[in-house]
């Protein structure tokens, strides 16, 4: 059986920055016959191919896909933080998480829409909050992004690599839409108001556990990462043919 090219996929990135804590929140969305590819996929890839995915696949699927994940941020470093001076500050990856979508379970042939969510935790070893400066966002090119920056005080002066941008300020943040450029990076330049007293008043990203196996940015990495560098079930609907 061969699906045709126009089935859906969708990749969303909704990013919260505090002083200190960079999350960042990608959502992907399968539907109609892209669904039942993926679907297919995990069931012939990790399970047994008997046209059913169990709780046992899915979890499967689940470990490999945020390894994976895991991998290559650590391969490239996808938040980037400049200070004032050009200096590159540190910045370490401490967990990825996911929700994977329940409508997985079933049989392959089902179709229905499938929401998967991950999620990246960042820490930045140098706080923002006195200094002006950038952070860049190393995403997929073309696709929907929302930046919080929930930092009082912070003022955007101007952004690079995101089209349709609109911003959006108040007291205690700061809200960015728009979309990656076709390059994939996104970079937002700021600075403080000097009367301020930088305290962040909004409750804090949740307490993160840092891992064993984190990356701390020293230089960055001129290769680009894509989507399917990330994600190991994105699908090219153009070649997938599945019998």
């Amino acid at each position: 059986m061969v699906f045709p090219a126009d089935a859906t996929f969708t990749w969303e990135n909704n990013i919260t920055i505090t002083h200190d804590k960079v999350q960042w929140v990608y959502t992907e969305k399968y539907t109609e016959d892209n669904a039942i590819i993926y679907k297919q996929y995990i069931d012939v890839s990790l399970g047994n191919g008997d046209g059913f995915i169990n709780a046992w696949e899915i979890l499967k699927a689940d470990v490999k896909t945020r390894s994976t994940l895991q991998s290559s941020i650590l391969k490239q470093m996808d938040v980037i933080v400049n200070s004032s001076n050009g200096s590159l500050q540190p910045v370490v990856l401490v967990n990825v998480t996911s929700s994977m979508s329940p409508e997985l379970l079933g049989p392959v042939m089902q179709m229905e829409m499938i929401k998967n969510i991950y999620t990246a935790n960042y820490h930045m070893e140098n706080p923002l909050g006195s200094d002006t400066g950038s952070i860049s966002l190393i995403g997929e090119g073309s696709t929907p992004l929302i930046i919080n920056m929930y930092i009082r005080g912070i003022s955007v002066d101007s952004t690079v690599g995101i089209d349709n941008v609109s911003v959006t300020s108040s007291e205690e943040m700061v809200k960015i839409y728009g979309n990656f450029d076709y390059t994939g990076k996104a970079t937002v330049f700021f600075h403080f108001d000097k009367s301020t007293d930088y305290i962040n008043t909004v409750n804090e990203l949740s307490e993160m556990n840092v891992t064993s196996e984190v990356s701390i940015l020293n230089e960055e990495s001129n290769q680009k990462f894509s989507l399917a560098d990330r994600i190991i079930f994105f699908l090219d609907l153009h070649k997938c043919k599945i019998t």
